[in-house]
């Protein structure tokens, strides 16, 4: 979205008879770079992981609370808070919406910051709902045939149309691992996932075949599927996942100066050339946030005393 633009990010198979052949291609082609895919699979992939956290150490919802919330805020904001300086000074913003985007209060800056406002809110509604079930097959199921009919009440409010994602990722281990890793089940997911908002467009039922979708890939992923997941390149390229996804409009906004000078070209050789430069600056930054920031701040968490 943040190389293609929104007004062409917001279109669908509907709209194709009355766009460019060059338009329609690249709204074709930004289905390589799946921004709604990615956001849903973190989330799916965070409540499968937050989940897994629950279950492993047995947490009562009252005394586990203030630890999971250390969890949380040295997992989310330490991150936020340094990537929103570049982008402030970038932008020339000012000191009260640096802030304001430093504490996830706000993402006039930086638009990803949605996900995270979501992340913050649905992830300790999942704790609560572990509080409420301790993985009960039947209770989770209710749970999330609540959360799908609230979606209803609370339309544009980002942590509860996104919760029942949190609470698929959170059902994986409940299926039978077999069911995971069907090959034809993880090619539909994939196909669902990544080319549904092409076809049905951005939001209503559109998020919950892509919700489905996410779950399928992190299923067969947390079952040993996708093996090539392992190798050393895509293990780097999730490392710094976190503070690529933060600090790309960093890359954006400083290659787009130099983009400027370069002569006229096609609309889809533009967008590959900006997201080739942006990707490149962002990619060390990315690198230098996960080793100086992410990994020192995960390290220093406070944890109980055994």
């Amino acid at each position: 979205m943040q190389v293609t633009g929104l007004p062409l990010w917001e279109t669908s198979l509907r709209d194709f008879p009355s766009m460019s052949a060059g338009a329609i291609a690249m709204r074709v082609t930004s289905a390589l770079f799946p921004s709604d895919a990615a956001v849903m699979v973190f989330f799916v992939l965070s409540g499968h992981v937050l989940w897994g956290s629950f279950r492993r150490k047995d947490v009562s919802f009252v005394g586990g609370l203030p630890e999971y919330t250390a969890a949380r805020i040295y997992r989310l904001f330490p991150l936020t808070i340094v990537s929103a300086i570049p982008i402030g000074l970038l932008s020339s913003a000012s000191a009260r919406e640096l802030a304001k985007n430093m504490l996830l209060l706000s993402n006039s800056m930086n638009g990803v910051l949605w996900s995270l406002q979501v992340e913050v809110v649905a992830s300790f509604a999942l704790f609560a709902l572990w509080g409420l079930t301790r993985g009960m097959g039947w209770k989770m199921s209710l749970g999330l045939i609540v959360a799908v009919g609230a979606t209803a009440f609370f339309r544009g409010y980002g942590p509860v149309v996104f919760f029942p994602a949190f609470i698929l990722g959170a059902s994986i281990s409940l299926v039978p691992a077999r069911v995971w890793q069907q090959g034809w089940l993880v090619t539909i997911g994939v196909l669902v996932l990544v080319f549904t908002n092409v076809l049905l467009g951005h939001g209503g039922i559109t998020r919950f075949f892509e919700m489905t979708g996410a779950t399928v890939v992190v299923g067969a992923v947390a079952t040993g599927q996708l093996p090539f997941l392992t190798w050393r390149l895509p293990l780097f390229l999730g490392a710094i996942s976190y503070p690529f996804y933060l600090t790309h409009l960093v890359g954006l906004l400083i290659s787009e100066p130099w983009l400027a000078m370069l002569p006229a070209m096609p609309p889809l050789a533009m967008v590959a050339v900006r997201a080739v430069a942006s990707i490149a600056i962002t990619i060390p930054l990315a690198w230098a946030l996960h080793v100086f920031v992410e990994t020192p701040m995960l390290r220093a968490r406070p944890r109980p005393m055994l």
